[in-house]
């Protein structure tokens, strides 16, 4: 079935813009998005990434090369703040990066370690124990905690190109529990995070492409959104083997080496 010429972009960051946490950016992907901001595109980056705040990782974007502004970017740790807010969720635990503590003190929810709490909330620590692990059994099991997942990634490329494994794998474990609270994803594979890009870029789902290096975490659920997908194999998977493990259904509608390899819209007239 022949699909109409995307008229917006919902992009990943890691494995598309950049190869992974070093930030470098893949080959052509500066020149890429320069070109697709200037035929004036509604685009909008739709991440994962639960190590950085907001503010922080557009920065850390713009050092690498792009032009890029706050309001291009919809992360998972914005939406679970809009979450915990709108539950009245005021203390937490955080099994995730130390930094980002602050980030959710500085919104008025406390922080503790273990205990009576509203929520455990799940995001990305590359330092993670058991221990730590053991200290949320308590919140979940006694006193009915929420388990909120950032995302559910099972693993990650690291800033020296090494496989890690993601919250994602933590997550199930926790979920497998089977603790009184509810359990809530809002990053991606959620529906709710492309939902929500969608409805920032104002363009409706058949017109939209979805370009992740992740078609299981990622493109799935785009495409079951009804949008277009494009699997670039800059990122995660350097070929796409891991399609062989999918249902043909689910398959991206395009597979490239890059991000520089998709064609870009025509200009829009002055």
């Amino acid at each position: 079935m022949n699909r109409p010429a995307p008229r917006g972009y919902l992009i990943d960051i890691e494995g598309v813009l950049v190869r992974n946490k070093a930030y470098e950016p893949v080959a052509g992907s500066v020149e890429w998005m320069e070109r697709l901001a200037a035929a004036g595109a509604p685009f909008c980056l739709v991440s994962n990434n639960t190590t950085d705040r907001p503010g922080t990782l557009i920065d850390r974007l713009n050092r690498a090369g792009f032009s890029l502004t706050r309001g291009h970017l919809l992360g998972a740790v914005e939406l679970a703040l809009t979450l915990l807010m709108e539950r009245g969720i005021g203390r937490i635990v955080w099994l995730g990066a130390p930094g980002m503590r602050g980030y959710w003190e500085e919104a008025g929810i406390e922080v503790v370690g273990g205990g009576p709490c509203g929520a455990v909330v799940m995001g990305l620590d590359p330092g993670l124990d058991v221990a730590r692990l053991d200290a949320v059994l308590p919140s979940l099991l006694d006193h009915g905690a929420d388990l909120i997942c950032l995302h559910r990634n099972l693993f990650y490329l690291d800033a020296d190109d090494r496989r890690r494994l993601g919250p994602g794998c933590w997550s199930a474990a926790l979920e497998a529990l089977g603790g009184r609270g509810k359990v809530v994803t809002v990053g991606k594979p959620d529906p709710r995070i492309y939902r929500a890009a969608m409805k920032r870029i104002g363009v409706a789902a058949a017109d939209t492409l979805f370009i992740s290096d992740d078609p299981v975490a990622d493109l799935v659920t785009a495409g079951r959104l009804g949008m277009q997908t494009a699997f670039v194999l800059s990122g995660k998977y350097g070929d796409h083997e891991i399609l062989g493990r999918m249902d043909q259904e689910d398959w991206p509608g395009i597979i490239c080496s890059r991000l520089a390899d998709l064609p870009l819209p025509e200009k829009e007239p002055e």
